[in-house]
């Protein structure tokens, strides 16, 4: 057989069109779980027109004297007044306190009509923004909310049901420091703070001693399934080791997990019991990390966001799977009650918008703020707008008796000694910012010669907001001689990173922000002596 031709390569020819890069039609998203308090309180609404703050009363127990004498009874005549019994007197009592509406407002970036219609996967990541973005948003900023307000309430600021898991089982305040929930100061009844290196990880015992508070506060009662059960609610960590594999605590302590069919795991959401106690898993309990101040502790969330190819995107902290400190409760259903703001319209003909308070994002059209340069934002199309969400709500602390916030250590890896085995992390800086970048303001001039040929400036001349700028008088021969005697200027009245000016091109100049200098004005005016 005769051998074939061999054909060179650049004899096939290859000119159909290939657009590229290829996406795949598939676009995937990021999967976050969450779970927390919500739905696991009492609820109720706080309505309309009754003010901002709540007050109200309960009706206190009082206990006999029982030590008291028992007389003996005489028959005698004209002895003792048997018709006038020495009376022990028993009072009785009530409390007064207050709750007060609480709120918080969410809003997104502004968004473009025109521009999204441009985009090949829109409807897609709209979708995405609104099922797994915003509504999680809801619950995670709820969770939270009820989370730390569950510590308040069950703790200092209820008169101090909350304990640390230190040598005598502390009572202990919780105050925060400074503005926001970021810096948390733990001290005993005495105003001493609590240090780090007193604190232990959350053991049987220390459950176990709290049982009879919390049936003599009466949290425990019969009903028509037997006793009611204590609650624990603590992370995953802190119930593997309760119920660690030791033939000693197995002889003493009753422990167990809960099948998905049981009733106690996919209605109540129990994982298991310890004790006394049903035992329901936080997936991201109040932790925090130990700061150089004794007794501050700085919260770290299980999240951070960092920047994506565009726009921002959210990865796990490591740094909270580490912290070792942490917040576990004794609780109960009943020992608040969460009333989420009712509105109501308040005449049918006053159409204000009723708006809801429960976090339910909607888009929002009107009143869209000011742009970069601080003028009004222009919709008069309609094609702009944005995501906004607002919350209120009150918590009524109607048993808080019954709910002890435990702060405790806890750790990872530790299953057959109390104390841990990880290092201290120490107290990394941490950032949540959860806003996409700004746009850096650029403003241009063109600038303007005298007769003579120099650029001059007076000192009044430079002006910023309507605020002149302080200058000696700037007269330069070109215009990059100019701008260098502008930056002189600048940074003596606003500091170095207040904004950077140059030449564009020709007499055209410019001052420019940037991700690491900030304009400190949104009007700058030039006035050239001519």
């Amino acid at each position: 057989m005769a051998a074939g031709n061999v054909i060179s390569c650049k004899q096939f020819a290859s000119f159909l069109v290939s657009q590229e890069p290829v996406y795949d039609k598939e676009v995937l998203k990021d999967i976050r779980p969450f779970d927390g308090l919500i739905g696991y309180y009492q609820t109720g609404s706080f309505d309309a027109y009754s003010g901002t703050q709540h007050t109200f009363d309960r009706f206190n127990s009082v206990f006999p004297n029982v030590t008291t004498s028992w007389d003996p009874v005489s028959g005698a005549s004209c002895s003792g007044t048997p018709c006038d019994p020495t009376e022990n007197k028993i009072g009785w009592g009530w409390t007064r306190n207050t709750y007060a509406l609480e709120k918080q407002s969410w809003g997104s970036d502004i968004l473009c009509f025109d521009q999204i219609m441009t985009k090949t996967k829109a409807k897609e990541h709209f979708r995405q923004i609104i099922d797994d973005v915003l509504r999680p948003a809801t619950n995670w900023i709820t969770t939270y909310y009820l989370q730390r307000k569950a510590m308040e309430l069950g703790g200092s600021l209820a008169g101090g049901n909350a304990f640390a898991c230190a040598a005598g089982l502390p009572a202990i305040n919780f105050a925060w420091v400074g503005a926001g929930y970021t810096t948390l100061r733990v001290t005993n009844n005495a105003g001493v703070a609590v240090a780090a290196a007193s604190l232990g990880r959350l053991t049987p015992e220390i459950l176990q001693s709290r049982v009879t508070r919390q049936y003599f506060l009466g949290a425990i009662q019969a009903g028509k399934e037997g006793f009611d059960s204590l609650q624990l609610h603590t992370d995953k960590d802190t119930f593997r080791y309760l119920q660690k594999t030791n033939a000693t605590l197995y002889d003493a302590w009753r422990f167990g997990v809960f099948a998905p069919a049981a009733k106690e795991f996919y209605k109540y959401g129990f994982m298991g019991f310890v004790g006394d106690f049903m035992v329901k898993v936080l997936q991201f309990p109040l932790k925090f990390n130990a700061t150089a101040v004794a007794g501050n502790y700085t919260l770290v969330l299980p999240y951070k966001n960092i920047a994506a190819t565009e726009g921002i995107k959210s990865v796990f902290n490591e740094d909270y799977d580490k912290a070792q400190f942490q917040i576990s409760y004794i609780n109960n259903p009943r020992s608040l009650r969460v009333l989420p703001f009712r509105p109501e319209a308040v005449n049918p003909n006053m159409p204000f918008m009723v708006r809801d308070y429960g976090g339910r994002w909607k888009f929002a059209t009107n009143d869209l703020g000011a742009d970069c340069s601080g003028k009004p934002i222009d919709n008069a199309r309609g094609n702009k707008g944005k995501f906004i969400a607002d919350f209120q709500l009150a918590v009524k602390p109607e048993h808080p008796e019954w709910l002890e916030p435990i702060f405790h250590k806890v750790d990872r890896g530790c299953i057959e000694i109390i104390p841990v085995c990880e290092a201290d992390p120490g107290d990394p800086a941490q950032d949540y910012n959860s806003a996409d970048p700004v746009c850096a303001t650029v403003v241009q001039f063109v600038a303007v010669a005298n007769d003579a040929g120099n650029y001059v400036i007076g000192t009044t001349g430079i002006m910023c907001n309507d605020n002149i700028v302080t200058n000696a008088g700037i007269s330069e021969a070109t215009p990059a001689a100019l701008v260098a005697a502008l930056q002189v200027v600048w940074d003596a009245e606003f500091g170095a990173t207040s904004g950077t000016w140059t030449v564009v091109s020709g007499t055209t100049i410019q001052l420019a922000g940037s991700s690491t200098e900030v304009v400190p004005c949104t009007n700058v005016t030039l006035e050239f002596s001519i």
